[in-house]
């Protein structure tokens, strides 16, 4: 038998005990997984029952705060447990109430539910609607808005108003909702927003996408429209109500050619489309096609017989093309069937005021004020009609009418103004178009007219500068510069009547006395050389006696004899009898040095006026110079018969007497 010592049986002993512990370890461990393999629910009961009741001795015996498990809530009909862990979803057709919490409070006293955003601080046990916390969000712009996220809401659980658990609340907002609240909202920008948002939720709804373009027309943002339109018509190529809404786009934004491939388009899937026929013809109208225009409106009536709306449009296209009495027609069809049409009965005035028949026109205005006492227009209409009729006064009341109901409107005050000038009353007509002015301070029509009636009463400084101001946009320049130039001149200033009768030329004046009176102007500022050539185009173009008497004074201004002659032979040419002629020529013979002739001709002008007392004393001079003192005498003789008070007569008689004497001898 084999010996073995204490210390190694002791050791033994030990691993036996150690390999039964790690067995017993091992067993439980074994049986703790297949508990919790084969009865989970079993074990995280107790787990959490273990739990709770070290959380309420917690609570209960340390003064903790209280632990929240689980909330109890009915939603729809059916009921859900939430722990914090939970995210609790909303959508607006949704209700709920809070049936039930879990805490560590006994019987749930001072434990309270506030669902935030909606209700009261506390929730609990009430009926909830998932519509209020929609609104919140849509309004607030928080709560995952555009999406189904939670955000800023929850379910807060407090105990005494403090916190002590929160279930986050995911509202769930669709593009109902943004549809729903684009609908109820009265505000364009918003519903804008709105709608926008619903079509990121879902891009391929095309009626949300019509309803924003809709608004986008009606806000006048026409290109946004225009490409929400575009956008369905990719989506549902086959639409072709939707061509319609996109022509009007076209016609807003001034694209009328787009309008017209539109509507045609439109008129080629429905022929009888009879708005789309319409407003083709309004888009050739606004294209200045009428002809086009009334054939497409007369098309769309052939569609829609008596549509009001297009017969009134069709009658409008009648009067630009100057068939007048066709719009008549159609106006007083629309009458016919739309008897409180003012707008259309002020139309019928218009064109028999424009097709001259006065007393129409003149019923039909006053059938306008019957209707609208107030129309300016209509008055300010009749005015016109009594003025073609020529009833003065009547036109002059009316206009004053149309101005005490629209005292800012610058065309009525402009033709008061000249119907105070055709009544001879120019301080009222002044005092009109001074108002014109103040109105509209360019308006060349009224600078001119108000210009002309200082201009008549030659109060010429007050006319220069409105005739300044006018010419710089009247087209009738040459008749402003011409008027200027006088103006000037009659104000000594010479060289700006220069400058004001060349501008007049400049712009095509062709009156002979604008260059007569610019060369007078010429020699008045010492341009001598100007004025001579242009007094001699004047009398190349039309030898007046006037023009060139002128021209003649002007030759011998430069002691340019000859021409002077010349130039007075051409007067006697056009007047053989009248005897001035002949005295100037016989004046210039005499200054170049050649007494015969200027004797000759001084004797011409005495045989065509025998008695001019002047031709006398000159023909004296002339026979003095030759040496002819008694045919001097003579002359000097009959001048002092013909006029005693002729002092050269008086002193010359006793000369030649003297000269005769002296000659004997």
């Amino acid at each position: 038998m084999e010996y073995k010592s204490d210390t190694a049986s002791r050791s033994r002993r030990k691993r036996r005990k150690s390999t039964w512990i790690r067995t017993v370890l091992l067993l439980l461990t074994a049986a703790g997984l297949a508990t919790l393999l084969f009865y989970p629910e079993k074990v995280r009961a107790i787990a959490e029952g273990w739990n709770r009741i070290q959380n309420t001795f917690s609570f209960i015996v340390l003064d903790r705060k209280p632990h929240f498990y689980s909330l109890l809530l009915e939603k729809n009909g059916k009921d859900y447990r939430l722990t914090s862990r939970d995210i609790f979803e909303v959508s607006y057709r949704d209700e709920f109430v809070i049936k039930e919490v879990s805490t560590d409070v006994l019987f749930g006293g001072a434990i309270a539910v506030d669902v935030a955003g909606l209700g009261d601080k506390n929730d609990f046990g009430k009926l909830l609607k998932g519509i209020d916390l929609v609104d919140k969000a849509v309004l607030t712009g928080r709560g995952g808005v555009g999406g189904n996220r939670p955000g800023d809401y929850s379910l807060r659980i407090t105990y005494r108003g403090d916190p002590i658990a929160t279930i986050p609340l995911r509202i769930q907002i669709t593009p109902q909702d943004w549809l729903r609240y684009a609908r109820s909202s009265g505000n364009q920008k918003v519903q804008i927003e709105y709608l926008k948002r619903a079509i990121v939720l879902n891009r391929e709804d095309t009626n949300v996408r019509r309803m924003l373009a809709s608004i986008y027309l009606h806000a006048g943002m026409t290109g946004d429209a225009i490409a929400q339109y575009q956008e369905i018509r990719a989506l549902k190529p086959d639409d072709t109500a939707i061509l319609s809404e996109l022509a009007k786009c076209y016609l807003k934004s001034g694209q009328y050619e787009e309008a017209i491939r539109i509507t045609a388009q439109a008129v080629k899937a429905n022929p009888k489309d009879d708005a789309a026929l319409a407003d083709m013809a309004l888009a050739w109208g606004k294209l200045g096609n009428w002809k086009k225009a009334i054939a497409a409106y007369e098309d769309s009536l052939k569609t829609r017989p008596g549509n009001p709306a297009v017969m009134f449009k069709l009658g409008e296209a009648y009067e630009k093309t100057g068939q007048l009495g066709k719009a008549v027609e159609q106006y007083q069809l629309v009458l016919e069937k739309v008897p409180k049409a003012d707008h259309v009965a002020v139309a019928l005035a218009s064109v028999t005021l424009k097709l001259g028949n006065y007393d129409d026109a003149i019923r039909w205005h006053r059938e306008v004020l019957k209707r609208q006492p107030k129309n300016a227009a209509a008055y300010a209409n009749l005015g016109m009609v009594y003025g073609s009729k020529g009833l003065t006064r009547e036109e002059i009341e009316n206009y004053r009418k149309a101005i005490e109901l629209n005292p800012r409107d610058p065309v009525v005050h402009f033709n008061l103004a000249t119907a105070y000038e055709k009544a001879n009353k120019e301080p009222e007509a002044v005092r009109e178009y001074r108002k014109v002015l103040e109105l509209k301070p360019h308006d060349s029509d009224s600078l001119e007219r108000l210009a002309d009636l200082y201009f008549k009463a030659k109060r010429f400084s007050e006319a220069v500068p409105l005739y300044e101001k006018a010419a710089k946009t009247s087209p009738r320049k040459s008749v402003i510069y011409t008027r200027l130039g006088f103006a000037y001149a009659e104000l000594k200033k010479s060289a700006q009547s220069v400058a004001s009768y060349e501008q007049a030329i400049r712009y095509g004046a062709k009156d002979p006395h604008i260059r007569q009176s610019l060369a007078l102007s010429y020699s008045q500022t010492g341009k001598t050389k100007e004025s001579i050539a242009m007094y001699e185009t004047l009398a190349a173009a039309k030898p007046t006696t006037e023009v060139l008497n002128t021209l003649a004074d002007a030759y011998m201004k430069e002691k340019q004899y000859d021409k002077a002659i010349r130039i007075y032979k051409k007067m006697i040419e056009l007047n053989p009898k009248k005897a001035a002629g002949y005295a100037s020529a016989a004046y210039a013979y005499g200054l170049k040095g050649d007494p015969d002739r200027q004797i000759e001709y001084y004797l011409k002008s005495l045989k065509w006026d025998s008695e001019d007392d002047e031709v006398y004393v000159n023909l004296g001079a002339a026979y003095e110079k030759k040496g002819l003192f008694q045919e001097a005498l003579n002359a000097y003789t009959t001048a002092y018969e013909l006029n005693p008070d002729s002092a050269t007569a008086a002193r010359k008689i006793p000369q030649m007497k003297i000269r005769m004497l002296q000659q004997k001898q």
